[in-house]
Parts: structure tokens; C-alpha cells; sequence
């Protein structure tokens, strides 16, 4: 690299080259970190020593470094090992999802410093950066940063899902656990309605209105309507939120009590080993990366990015970095386009909250204790009762306009089959694929938002105060230090929805009309239930 590269690539913040009477202190070579010798370890030792003599040898240090590198890969294989046989079965092919796109993104890297920046394609890239950017590494360094962002997004996405399998693994251990210690109440193995009553302090109302021991359609129609809920769309978000593990565990027994009812199946049965083999399967397909998830991130970092190239500067790590500080706030055509992408990833993740849950809602069996007898019943779901469920509208206002939009005409095209496809609204029976992409894409905004608002703008404002160096908008370097922590913050917020966000989803498509048959046959199956194979579900 030329010095003029290299000076680029080296952050301001390192120490500066300088020259004393008793030490010179230069380059460290490629690296282009500018490090003083006296910062190094050293040795006492004298000249013609043992010791001296093996640390001046570069056979040595080329030993040690590569026995670094294959120590690494040994820890990494072992890690996998241990994490593949502590996982359930059914979560087993989400890790290896993940580890086959880390494998493609490494192939992107290999590429790029083979055939671009250090191959054959290096000449022709270096022409195009002096003739349009009027430098020749530019555009080179340019590409070196956004494979290292595209990496860094990549691994952090991953660490989402993984995060989100974490969750997967506790709602199951929870849901068997809860339900065992803290819902069944006489200890025989069995949560019965009215232990799941006690336990979850359900309603307590006049069900049976005439008295006759039987709930007729009319009164379970009139209690529905009774116990629905007008909570509002922030209203739902928070309660949802802050739900606890009972009541969450609660609504997967209470739909199990539905699936018994409805297939017959025996009291063996495990909601919680269904569930799992359901998260498994949608896990699985929500890591998968295709080149098309890449395409939302090209015109952000291109907008984000466009700041520093103007300036000559590549990223956050080139030594004149600082000259960008401040400009990504007072630079009107790039701060309003990033408060639009903040406000429609926010908007978004919000949105997807919000519909899981309210159709999770309509989806669910309603458990009331009558007032009358003080016996547990339980009603059919809301969506059940036609009034209900006409009043419904998980696609409100502009929602409906844009399912419509990006589904190809939603409903339209696609109409609902069922009664349960009518919740879904304007996207109609497309809903299955059409959320599984959206809540993918989602975590994939807000990914990419934090990591290039951290490393490429929050970290460079910081260590500008911290340093009190040199910037190239003084006065815009606080407000912007200000705004993309909140930016930050927002998309941590995001984050910290898409594991509950993604349980409803799994919820809403396998109760009701969509339980998944064969799911429930290979449960059937693992415990060893005595099951009729022939008798279709």
C-alpha cells in the first residue's frame, strides 16, 4: 500500500509516529498501526542468550502463529460439538442453517482478498478509484470495509437467532416445568381446567345464565363478548410484553385442552414437544440468508457511507476519520432519509408484534370460572363467533395497503380458505410465508442499523470528545452523538421483541386450523403412545 494508504487506514487515535534521542519509533508495517517500540515486549536478555536467540528467530514466531490459528479452529469444532449435543433434536438443523451461512459469508471474504483487492481484479479497481474518486486505494479500502460490515452484520444476526433459539429453549423447558410444579396443583400429573383456573386467577363470571348445567351456544356467544378486550395498539404491545412465564405456559395448555378435544388424542400427549418441533422448523427457515436479504442494506450504507467517501475518508478506522464527525447529523439529505429508516424499522417491528399477538388473541380458548358453580370452563375462541370475528382487522389503515403491495395483491390474490386465514388479514393465505420473511428482514434492519450506527459513528463521536481531537463539524459532533445513541437504543428495543414476536407466530400458525398432524403423530410416536396410524387426525 501506498503511504498515503496507510496513513488512511490508521486510526487517529493510535500514537503518532515520533522520533526521541534514546528510541525511533516507526510504522509497524502492513498493519498501518503506528505503535512505538517501547510498547512492545522485550527482553533483557543478552545477545548471544538461549532465549534471545529463540525469540529472533521467525520460525518461531510462524510456528506459534499458526499453532494459534489451529488451536482457534480446534475450540471452535469442540464448541459446535457441545452446543449440537446439549440442543434438542428439533433445533439441530437451525444450527447447522447458521453455521452453512457463516460458511458463505467467509467465502465472500476469501474471494475478495484473492480476485479484488490482492488479485487479478486489484489493477482494474484501483484504475476506476483514481479516475472517479481521484485516489487509487480508495475504493479498494472501500471495499475491505464493507465485506468487514457485511461480516460484522452477518455474525450479529446470527447472535440474534441465537438468541432467539435461547428463547425457543426456554419456553419449552418453562412450559414443561410451569406446568408441572406450578399449574398442577395436586401433584397427580394432570393440570386439570380448574388448576389452570387457580393458577392463572382467571375471570370469575356468570357463564351458565340459566342454570341447567349446560353451556349453550348463546351463553358462551354472551360471556365472549363479555370478557373482549378494547385495548388499543400500545395498550396490547406492553401486556403482551410484560406477559409472565404462568400465563404464557397457561395459554399453551389451554390450547392443548383444544387440541385434545378436537383430534381426541391421549392425555400423554406433550404440547411442549409439539412446540418444539415447531420452533425448530421455523427457525430453521428465518436464519437462511439469501443474496435478495442483502439488497435493503445497499441504498442505508450507501446514504451512511457517502459522508466519509466525500471527505476521503473510507470508514470509522481511517486516520482521517474525525474529518466526517458531526457532518452525518448536519448533512440534511443524509440525516432525514436515516429518521425515515429508523421510523420504519421501528414502525415495522412494532407492527409485527402487535399482529401476532392480536391474532394469537382471537386464536386462543377463553378459560373462565363460572360464578354460578365455581367449576373451570372452556370457551371456543373468539374467532369462532362470526360478530367477533367480522369486527376484527389485524391489516388497519396503511397496513393493509402495504401487505397488499408487497404479497402481490394479498387477499386478493391469495383469498383466506378458513375461517382462521380471515385474521390474517390483508395478506390472506399467504400469510405463513409472507411473516416468516417479513420478521426476517425486520431483525435484519435493525442489525445492520446498530452495527454501522456503533462502530461507524457513536464509537468515532466518542472517541473525539474523549480525545478532544479535531473534527469537521464541531458544532454537530454532540447533537449526532445524541440521536444515534437514540437510534441505538431503538433498534436494541426492536431486538428485544423479535424472540416473542417469532413464539406468536409459531402460535398462531400451528393451533386451530393449522396444527401441524404430522407434528403431532411423531409426538405421539417419541412417548411411545399406543396410536391409531390409520385414523386420519
Amino acid at each position: 500500500l501506498s503511504s498515503k494508504s496507510s496513513a488512511r487506514s490508521s486510526p487517529q487515535w493510535l500514537p503518532k509516529p515520533t522520533t526521541t534521542a534514546t528510541a525511533t519509533v516507526a510504522t509497524v508495517n502492513k498493519s498501518s498501526s503506528s505503535i512505538s517500540r517501547s510498547m512492545l515486549p522485550t527482553t533483557d536478555e543478552p545477545a548471544n542468550s538461549l532465549l534471545y536467540n529463540i525469540l529472533h528467530t521467525p520460525t518461531i514466531w510462524s510456528v506459534l502463529a499458526m499453532t494459534s490459528i489451529v488451536a482457534l479452529l480446534v475450540l471452535w469444532e469442540e464448541t459446535i460439538d457441545n452446543i449440537r449435543e446439549s440442543t434438542p433434536k428439533a433445533i439441530i438443523p437451525v444450527i447447522d442453517s447458521m453455521l452453512a451461512e457463516v460458511g458463505g459469508l467467509g467465502f465472500i471474504g476469501l474471494f475478495l482478498s484473492t480476485v479484488v483487492t490482492g488479485g487479478p481484479l486489484g489493477q482494474i479497481v484501483g484504475r476506476l478509484s483514481e479516475d472517479y474518486l481521484g485516489d487509487e486505494e480508495l475504493l479498494l479500502e472501500a471495499f475491505e470495509f464493507l465485506h468487514t460490515f457485511f461480516f460484522e452484520v452477518g455474525i450479529l444476526f446470527f447472535i440474534v437467532a441465537g438468541v432467539c433459539v435461547g428463547a425457543v429453549l426456554e419456553e419449552v423447558n418453562k412450559l414443561s416445568e410451569i406446568s408441572e410444579l406450578a399449574l398442577d396443583a395436586d401433584g397427580d400429573g394432570e393440570v386439570t381446567l380448574d388448576e389452570l383456573a387457580d393458577a392463572l386467577d382467571v375471570s370469575c363470571m356468570i357463564v351458565d345464565t340459566d342454570g341447567d348445567g349446560i353451556l349453550s351456544y348463546e351463553e358462551k356467544i354472551d360471556a365472549l363478548k363479555s370478557t373482549a378486550s378494547n385495548k388499543n395498539f400500545i395498550e396490547t404491545i406492553i401486556d403482551e410484553k410484560s406477559m409472565s412465564e404462568v400465563d404464557r405456559a397457561g395459554e399453551c395448555l389451554v390450547a392443548r385442552e383444544r387440541i385434545l378435544d378436537k383430534y381426541s388424542l391421549p392425555q400423554e400427549f406433550e404440547i411442549d414437544a409439539y412446540f418444539a418441533n415447531i420452533f425448530g422448523e421455523n427457525l430453521e427457515e428465518s436464519v437462511e440468508l439469501s443474496p435478495i436479504t442483502w439488497l435493503p442494506l445497499i441504498p442505508l450504507i450507501a446514504l451512511e457511507n457517502s459522508v466519509d467517501l466525500s471527505r476521503d475518508v473510507v470508514s470509522a478506522s481511517s486516520s482521517n476519520a474525525f474529518e466526517s464527525c458531526g457532518y452525518f447529523f448536519a448533512t440534511p439529505w443524509v440525516f432525514y432519509p436515516t429518521i425515515f429508516f429508523q421510523g420504519l424499522s421501528l414502525m415495522w417491528a412494532l407492527f409485527n408484534f402487535w399482529k401476532m399477538t392480536s391474532i394469537k388473541k382471537m386464536l386462543l380458548p377463553t378459560l373462565v370460572t363460572d360464578g354460578v358453580n365455581g367449576c373451570a370452563a372452556l370457551l371456543p375462541p373468539r374467532y369462532k363467533i362470526d360478530e367477533i370475528r367480522k369486527e376484527f382487522n389485524s391489516s388497519p389503515s396503511i397496513f393493509a395497503w402495504g401487505e397488499e403491495f408487497f404479497t402481490g395483491g394479498g387477499a386478493k390474490t391469495s383469498p383466506p380458505r378458513n375461517e382462521h386465514e380471515e385474521l390474517f388479514g390483508a395478506v390472506g393465505a399467504k400469510f405463513e410465508s409472507v411473516y416468516l420473511d417479513s420478521m426476517r428482514f425486520s431483525t435484519w434492519l435493525c442489525v445492520a442499523l446498530i452495527v454501522y450506527s456503533t462502530t461507524q459513528i457513536v464509537f468515532r463521536d466518542v472517541a473525539a470528545l474523549y480525545l478532544h481531537a479535531d473534527v469537521g463539524n464541531a458544532d454537530g459532533l454532540v447533537p449526532e452523538l445524541i440521536v444515534w445513541i437514540i437510534f441505538t437504543a431503538s433498534a436494541v428495543f426492536q431486538l428485544s421483541l423479535a424472540p416473542t414476536t417469532f413464539l406468536n407466530f409459531c402460535f398462531v400458525t400451528s393451533v386451530e386450523e393449522y396444527v401441524k398432524k404430522d407434528i403431532i403423530e411423531e409426538v405421539l410416536e417419541d412417548k411411545g403412545s399406543i396410536f391409531d396410524k390409520g385414523r386420519p387426525l
